[in-house]
C-alpha cells in the first residue's frame, strides 16, 4: 500500500502535519465528489454559508470563510453564471449588494450536506468524544486569535 510506504519514510508525528494531511486529503475527497455536480469546495462551502445567513456580501463571505477576495470572488461570479446564487442591491444600503441563494441553489443543500457527512462517516468521525471535537473547536478558534492580532 502507498500509505505504508509513506508513514516508512516519514513518521508523521507533528501536529500541523496531521492537520496538513486531512486538509489536503478533505479537500481531494469534497472535491472529487462535488465535481460531478461542475462545483468545487470553495463554492460548496459559499452556498452552504450563504444558505446559513441571507444577505451577505462578498467581502461578509471573504472574512467569514477566512478565505482570499479573488477566490471568493471567482466563486461567485461560477455560482451565480450556474444559477446557484443572485446578487441583488441591499435593502439597507443602496450603494452595496447582497448574495442569495436562487431555488436552485437551495435544492442542492441536502447534496452538499450528504457529500460531507460521507466523508466524515467514512473517516469515523460521528464516534470520536464530544471532548475532542469541543478541543479541536477552541484550536481553531485560539488559532484565529492568534492570527488576527497585529
Amino acid at each position: 500500500m502507498k500509505f505504508e510506504k509513506i508513514i516508512e519514510f516519514h513518521s508523521y508525528d507533528k501536529f500541523g502535519e496531521i492537520l496538513y494531511i486531512l486538509h489536503k486529503n478533505n479537500r481531494k475527497y469534497l472535491n472529487d465528489a462535488l465535481s460531478k455536480h461542475d462545483l468545487n469546495l470553495l463554492q460548496a462551502m459559499c452556498i452552504l454559508t450563504l444558505d446559513e445567513k441571507s444577505d451577505l456580501s462578498q467581502q461578509d463571505l471573504t472574512d467569514i470563510l477566512f478565505l482570499t477576495k479573488s477566490g471568493i470572488t471567482k466563486a461567485v461570479k461560477k455560482l451565480e453564471d450556474m444559477g446557484y446564487v443572485e446578487r441583488t442591491k441591499s435593502k439597507t444600503d443602496a450603494r452595496q449588494h447582497v448574495l442569495n441563494l436562487t431555488d436552485k441553489g437551495r435544492k442542492i443543500i441536502p447534496t452538499l450536506r450528504n457529500i460531507n457527512d460521507e466523508w466524515e462517516s467514512r473517516m469515523g468521525l460521528p464516534e470520536l468524544d464530544d471532548s475532542f471535537i469541543k478541543i479541536l473547536h477552541n484550536l481553531a478558534y485560539k488559532s484565529i486569535d492568534l492570527n488576527s492580532k497585529e
